[in-house]
């Protein structure tokens, strides 16, 4: 008996011992098993996609990430309780969409940033859009929004009319260019060679001085005109000839220097009415006319007056002794007619300058909300005066006298100096004496050499009074100058 017994006691705790390895062998296979799950997770590169590129995504595309995360965190944790093959699967799906929304979101939003860098670079002046026009809309379609949900783990948005997986969306698509999913900053049509009336007449100046009259010089440039009017082979003088009609008296675009793709497209479908297009050419033909005299005279020994920035696209020249007449209007019906009751005014300016297109201040409003331009300045008795004329074709102007004119010459007023464009100014700045000079010509007190010679007599005597008295030269100098 005791031989058995003794056996079965010493036993027991080797057997237990065995249990214990095989549990802690169990646990280390269950280990490396969970590892293993985890590095195939890791391995899909989805979670650390989303957490490194997560704060640069906006709008819809960090919706779009958001969603992609939650779900295959969801996936993940599934997959790394069971290991099983449908687990595993939907892990994978999840991993891939995630990816692709991240990729596709950080992708569409910095090209869309690269579009508006590259503008803003260069000032913006390849679009048609202003650069506060630009940076809304940029920042409209970073931060646009779109509805989307998860379902069945899928990322879900509405697209169009439709609700369809994001990642077959317009939004993403990325092999599909559209609005959705590429921005846009539309680019300008380049402008013709003569669409601007002056780059014509510079190119015939020579012929113009060489003319022997004003008659000469418009029948040479008419010449030329007619025959590439009619030049069957080219038809680009009367597209910009179009185009100039378009933008200097129809108003058809809101920025001279840019224009649209569907702007200039809506202006060269005039050419398909004969009458307009007959009115186009005869309106381009009369502003290229009036130049070749305004440069005739203004180079002409005999017209007495001063060209500045000629052989420019945007010249200043004074003529003097200029008569400009004008007759009021009177409404009939629905149209502005002269007023045969009332007499011509007339004006002879000492001198005077014609402004060309890009020259002029456009669409300027009168206290009746009427618009003019104003397309000139003339000069007589010291006073600055403005050459305004009706900027609508069937309408007048206001004028300070209260009667309505298609055409005035008035005084200008110092907002009206400060609004004419900025090359003009400095044109006027330069021929006129400076800005001080030019606005003391607007407000009627122009000085002149032997007024300033008064001033300096008078600022000598008190120099001499006070040296007399006994004041040092210090003293002198700060009284005379007002500090």
């Amino acid at each position: 008996m005791a031989g058995p017994l003794g056996t079965t006691v010493f036993q027991v705790p080797k057997l237990g011992e065995t249990g214990f390895k095989i549990d802690q062998l169990n646990e280390q296979k269950r280990r490396q098993a969970q590892q293993q799950l985890e590095k195939e997770v890791a391995a899909t590169g989805a979670e650390k996609a989303y957490m490194d590129n997560a704060m640069g995504l906006t709008g819809k595309y960090k919706k779009y990430a958001d969603l992609g995360f939650q779900a295959f965190q969801q996936a993940a944790i599934e997959y790394e309780k069971t290991g099983s093959s449908a687990a595993e699967a939907r892990m994978k799906q999840a991993a891939s969409q995630l990816n692709y929304v991240v990729s596709g979101g950080m992708s569409i939003l910095g090209n869309a940033k690269q579009v508006y860098e590259k503008n803003r670079a260069n000032g913006f002046k390849d679009v048609v859009l202003s650069p506060t026009e630009s940076s809304n809309l940029y920042t409209g379609f970073i931060y646009d929004d779109a509805d989307a949900f998860l379902k069945d783990g899928i990322i879900m948005t509405k697209d169009g009319d439709a609700v369809v997986p994001a990642v077959n969306s317009t939004h993403l698509q990325q092999n599909s260019i559209n609005l959705n999913n590429s921005f846009f900053l539309p680019p300008i049509v380049k402008q013709g060679t003569y669409v601007n009336t002056s780059a014509f007449v510079d190119e015939y100046k020579g012929a113009i001085s060489a003319a022997t009259s004003v008659a000469d010089a418009k029948y040479r440039v008419e010449s030329v005109l007619d025959n590439k009017f009619q030049d069957e082979d080219d038809r680009s003088m009367i597209s910009d000839a179009i185009t100039s009609y378009g933008i200097n008296k129809l108003r058809m675009t809101k920025d001279p220097q840019k224009i649209d793709a569907d702007t200039y497209e809506k202006i060269q479908n005039l050419s398909s009415d004969e009458r307009i297009m007959s009115d186009a050419l005869e309106w381009y033909k009369q502003e290229v006319l009036n130049e070749v005299e305004v440069l005739y005279k203004a180079t002409s020994t005999r017209a007495g007056g001063l060209s500045i920035g000629t052989g420019t696209s945007k010249d200043l020249m004074f003529i003097e002794d200029v008569n400009i007449s004008t007759s009021p209007l009177v409404k009939q019906g629905d149209k502005y007619t002269l007023d045969k009751s009332q007499e011509t005014e007339e004006i002879v300016f000492d001198s005077y300058a014609g402004f060309q297109s890009n020259l002029q201040s456009k669409s300027r409003t009168d206290a009746k909300e009427f618009k003019y331009d104003i397309v000139g300045v003339g000069v007589k008795d010291g006073k600055l005066y403005a050459d305004k004329q009706s900027s609508e074709q069937e309408k007048g102007f206001f004028a300070n006298n209260g009667r309505i004119y298609k055409r005035k010459a008035e005084p200008m007023t110092l907002d009206e100096l400060s609004g004419l464009p900025t090359e003009t100014q400095a044109l006027l700045f330069s021929y006129l004496g400076g800005k001080e000079k030019v606005e003391s010509m607007v407000r009627g007190k122009s000085v002149t050499s032997q007024e300033n010679n008064k001033s300096d007599d008078s600022e000598q005597k008190l120099r001499e009074t006070l040296k007399s008295q006994g004041f040092s030269d210090e003293d002198i100098e700060s009284i005379v100058s007002g500090n």
